[in-house]
């Protein structure tokens, strides 16, 4: 069994395939490279793929009616993605971007369905799937309609302190993506991270944001 045989072996839906139907599609997947600020699929576009993420990070991502892009989250190496468009035919509801170099292994729907139809086990394990994206989606509406700013800003920093597994984080992102996935303009979080400075509850570098008061930083997270 190759490398992405064994990993597919051990992912929702492509675990109910049997081994030899797993090496065949190993063998139909299209392996792509990205660079960052390409984009896979953008908002709009039939994109009827499902993909695996090998290597990197890509970003989910709506614009509004004005124009204004939301960051709605991160698929991260190692899952696997359904595009909308595999379902309906529909356009895309949102646009999937590289953050970075990544690899992706892509299936087309016409290499996919007949494979589903086939094994029931597998075709029940895409709900299952889309029921906990729709959970997920629906924290994220609930922060962006309920919870400030602050208390927004407060979460992101303490899902990065907790990724991180330190008491700091690189500052990777700039203030207008931080913004982006904030659902807030750039003027704000500066302002907000200064503040947050000045109450002693992080030191910020140019390169890094370091906690100084954990107790502090979750009282603003719970804010609502």
């Amino acid at each position: 069994m190759n490398d992405l045989n064994r990993v597919l072996s051990r992912k929702d839906v492509f675990k109910q395939f049997p081994p030899d139907i797993l090496e065949e599609l190993a063998g139909y997947s299209l392996s792509r490279k990205f660079t960052g600020d390409e984009y896979l699929c953008r908002q709009g576009e039939v994109w009827p793929y499902v993909l695996y993420l090998a290597e990197g990070q890509l970003s989910w991502s709506m614009l509004s009616s004005g124009g204004k892009e939301h960051q709605l989250f991160k698929i991260k190496k190692g899952e696997i993605f359904w595009g909308h468009s595999f379902f309906d035919d529909q356009p895309m509801p949102a646009s999937l971007s590289a953050d970075g170099p990544v690899l992706i292994y892509i299936w087309p729907k016409d290499t996919m369905l007949p494979l589903l139809m086939k094994y029931p086990k597998a075709m029940w394990d895409i709900p299952k799937k889309l029921t906990g994206t729709m959970r997920e989606a629906r924290e994220i509406i609930y922060s962006l309609a309920f919870q400030p700013v602050a208390s927004r800003l407060a979460g992101y920093l303490l899902d990065n302190l907790e990724s991180s597994g330190q008491d700091y984080f690189e500052r990777e992102m700039t203030l207008e993506e931080i913004a982006t996935v904030l659902a807030t303009s750039a003027e704000v979080v500066c302002r907000l991270l200064y503040q947050f400075q000045k109450d002693g509850i992080l030191k910020i570098t140019r390169t890094q944001i370091s906690l100084e008061d954990q107790t502090a930083l979750q009282k603003l997270k719970s804010l609502s």
